[in-house]
């Protein structure tokens, strides 16, 4: 029994002792992927106290590249302004060096903050590392726009990282206020998350630009966004709607909600469901152009054409170059006198020519409106709203012969 004891006690020396000559060699390397795969392979072998040792010459290999690469860049500063030699930095290594820098750093304090053979928790590199790698973060943001054009994972992965550091427990003592960039960089971070498919990651960056006012809306656009893609089933669609409605009952000023709202109720043909909330938003703001160009999308809906022009008017009062309304006012016309045409030809009948003449000129009221709505829409942004409409109507008031409706024709092609 004693010899198996002292033969245990020998095993733990043994590793006490490979783990440290593990150290020895490691702190002697200046190659930082020599010295990263040493540690990797003899991982397993190792007590914390001694990985986050390790851990620590990685952080340390890697901040003397950022430090060496920063003095460059410091060095070109001056240089600039003396009218002076640059000199090249390596711009790939700094960026590279920053992520290892953090990463190893995320690494040592994992192993640093655990309790050791008494209990204790001591660590001996959080305060050193936390505080020199802190204030190198900003490069991670510089790193995101630099691969933007080239390599959208990898810039992706920088501005996520830039979003992520600043929650971990290496930085729980840092003055987070200081840091003015987070939350217009955790809205870019979620632009590339969405474009990734990371949606959860993009949920919560969004959710933290939503702090910020000047990315708020756009924010809230990815948000929304990321919770439409993932609509799946009809349920997964009401419950969408009853997340928009809890978002909506807290900011009732939100136009972009309110609209997005009205859309998923159209979608799901709740009538009653769209109605409601479009009144409801008139009754406490009669001027909204939101709830009146929707209430005029209610009215057509039910092909109900003059009150439909009603509200879309007003809206048009509102925004008197707003595209879709001008055109949507054009083709409530066109249905109205589409459907005039059709009872009054029902069974064999024919047009009186004082009903073709009534229903004329209601084809000109919509070419009216249809033509202000392609002047309007400089870029054809829209003209899958008005030029097929504008054409039906030019054909039908003008006939197949007229230069206007043979213009209309080369719209719709």
């Amino acid at each position: 029994m004693k010899k198996l004891t002292m033969l245990a006690l020998a095993a733990v020396f043994s590793a006490s002792a490979f783990a440290q000559d593990v150290y020895k060699q490691i702190s002697k390397i200046k190659d930082y992927n020599e010295a990263y795969n040493l540690l990797k392979a003899n991982l397993g072998s190792m007590n914390a106290e001694d990985k986050a040792k390790c851990y620590n010459k990685l952080v340390d290999l890697a901040y003397e590249k950022v430090v060496k690469e920063q003095a460059t860049i410091t060095e070109n500063q001056m240089a600039e302004q003396l009218k002076t030699k640059v000199t090249p930095y390596d711009t790939v290594g700094l960026y590279n060096a920053v992520l290892k820098a953090l990463e190893n750093g995320v690494a040592c304090d994992e192993f640093d903050m655990q309790p050791n053979e008494k209990g204790k928790v001591k660590p001996k590199f959080h305060n050193s590392n936390a505080n020199r790698l802190y204030p190198i973060r900003f490069h991670l943001i510089n790193a995101g726009i630099y691969y933007q054009s080239i390599d959208e994972a990898l810039s992706y992965k920088y501005l996520a990282t830039y979003v992520e550091s600043s929650e971990y427990p290496l930085f729980k003592e840092q003055d987070k206020s200081s840091d003015t960039n987070l939350t217009q960089i955790a809205y870019y971070a979620a632009r590339a998350a969405y474009f990734a498919k990371d949606y959860a990651k993009a949920e919560k960056y969004a959710d933290i630009a939503l702090n910020d006012t000047a990315v708020a809306q756009e924010a809230m656009q990815v948000k929304l966004a990321v919770m439409q893609e993932q609509l799946k089933t009809h349920d997964d669609s009401l419950n969408y709607v009853q997340k928009l409605k809890d978002i909506y009952a807290k900011d009732e000023n939100n136009e972009m909600i309110f609209s997005t709202i009205c859309s998923m109720l159209i979608s799901l043909n709740d009538k009653t469901g769209l109605n409601e909330l479009v009144q409801a938003k008139l009754a406490k703001d009669p001027n909204n152009f939101s709830a009146l160009a929707m209430n005029g999308q209610v009215y057509m809906n039910d092909h109900k054409w003059d009150e439909a022009v009603e509200s879309l008017n007003k809206a048009l009062s509102i925004q008197p170059t707003n595209v879709a309304v001008m055109a949507s006012i054009g083709n409530c016309y066109m249905y109205k006198a589409q459907e005039g045409v059709a009872a009054a030809t029902a069974d064999g009948k024919r047009l009186t020519p004082d009903a073709e003449k009534t229903y004329v000129d209601i084809y000109m009221k919509a070419i009216e409106y249809l033509e202000k709505a392609k002047d309007l829409d400089k870029t054809m942004e829209f003209k899958n709203v008005w030029a097929y409409s504008l054409y039906t109507c030019c054909y039908r008031a003008l006939g197949a012969d007229d230069p206007k409706t043979k213009e209309a024709e080369l719209l719709t092609k």
